[in-house]
């Protein structure tokens, strides 16, 4: 009787072994499906604006809110158990913002951002932090003692993200909301100071991405 309880309490041992295994095979698989070189693509909303100054009194001051495309290339790896760090470049397209015939937001904002994230093995999910930089353009034409003249705004401006991917099949599912800080610039012309702010901005995404087996 001894030897039969020996004998199962050692093929229970063994069993729970092999099975803690298997889970913990399980679970670096979940995680590394977020490894490697990725492009993805999706829609956006994007909320943005204008606002212009003249000798520090507010002229136009108008926001639109937009849908597009969006699409990103990227690689991340885990750099630590559950943490993944990222480097991607993203692009923004829809249709151009025009408050009039005077002020214009570029429809097309191209980025670039680190991502850090961590992976929950159990559900194949991962949440994310992303900062980087977006580059956008604003013009504004005005009219000074008879004279046409052109602003331009285009600039680097810092964004913040948080988001989530998960993996479902062969695809990883993600959603995102990005914000990207004003961008100012100002002008001189016959001792009277124009500025022109593109405002900040704030996108909502939503993404299919796609790794790339190496």
């Amino acid at each position: 009787m001894k030897k039969l309880a020996f004998s199962v309490f050692a093929a229970a041992l063994t069993f729970g072994a092999n099975a803690a295994d298997d889970v913990e095979v399980a679970a670096t698989q979940a995680c590394c499906g977020f490894n490697g070189i990725y492009f993805g693509l999706g829609a956006a909303a994007v909320d943005n604006g204008i606002k212009t100054e003249t000798a520090g009194v507010k002229g136009i001051s108008d926001h639109s809110t937009r849908l597009g495309a969006t699409a990103v290339l990227g690689y991340g790896r885990a750099i630590k158990e559950k943490a993944f760090l990222g480097l991607e470049a993203g692009l923004d397209a829809s249709q151009n913002f025009e408050s009039g015939t005077v002020a214009k937001v570029n429809g097309l904002t191209p980025s670039v951002a680190l991502r850090l994230g961590y992976a929950h093995a159990a559900t194949k999910s991962m949440v994310y932090l992303k900062a980087g930089a977006a580059y956008s353009k604003a013009k504004w034409k005005f009219e000074n003692a008879g004279t046409d003249y052109e602003l331009k705004n285009s600039k680097w401006a810092p964004i913040v993200a948080l988001g989530g991917e998960k993996i479902c099949g062969k695809v990883r599912t993600r959603l995102e909301a990005e914000y990207r800080f004003r961008a100012n610039k100002s002008m001189d012309v016959n001792s009277t100071t124009y500025k022109l702010t593109n405002r900040g901005a704030v996108t909502l995404r939503a993404m299919a991405i796609y790794t790339v087996k190496m």
